[in-house]
């Protein structure tokens, strides 16, 4: 037996036609499971609302303002914190950077360029080196370890991408 019909007519409480007023009637005889639904309704229908507490409205705008001052001033403490944190690991390691350039500058400069031009040789060297790879992989490397090196680039980025979600997604204060 079709129910849709009926059911639909029941619980929207729109006005119905004479026609479709005395096919119900019909269904609501035949059907226990319509005439349970249209007592439920019935009785829900004249059931008295429930209203808040006097000042509930109030109450909820001044405890949502407490909360938001609040996060605001974790989020205030938590920033200074981790300021506080990388400014002083940053003084720690570039403490004794920092001293041999107060003794000798020129010596100072010198290393740190000639660490910046080894560094940018380094990068040089390892970007020809995987110039080359690319060119001669195709008979140097394995197929499978390309298609296992796609596969976990894939799958970190979905992890990532997932993980990115979820943070974002949730849900803070109120």
């Amino acid at each position: 037996m079709d129910h849709l019909p009926f059911e639909d007519w029941i619980l929207n409480n729109e006005s119905l036609t004479p026609r479709q007023k005395q096919d119900l009637a019909a269904h609501l005889q035949e059907c226990r499971t319509c005439t349970a639904l249209r007592e439920v309704d019935l009785a829900l229908g004249n059931v008295r609302q429930a209203e808040p507490a006097p000042g509930f409205s109030a109450r909820f705008q001044v405890r949502l303002a407490e909360q938001r001052q609040a996060m605001k001033r974790r989020n205030a403490i938590g920033f200074s914190l981790l300021s506080v944190a990388v400014l002083g690991g940053t003084a720690v390691f570039a403490f004794p950077y920092l001293q041999a350039a107060a003794v000798s500058p020129l010596a100072f400069a010198t290393t740190w360029l000639s660490s910046l031009a080894g560094l940018w040789a380094s990068l040089h060297a390892l970007f020809q080196a995987g110039w080359v790879l690319l060119r001669v992989a195709p008979g140097f490397v394995p197929a499978y370890i390309w298609v296992v090196l796609v596969l976990g680039l894939a799958s970190w980025s979905i992890a990532w991408t997932y993980s990115m979600l979820r943070f974002a997604t949730k849900t803070q204060g109120v």
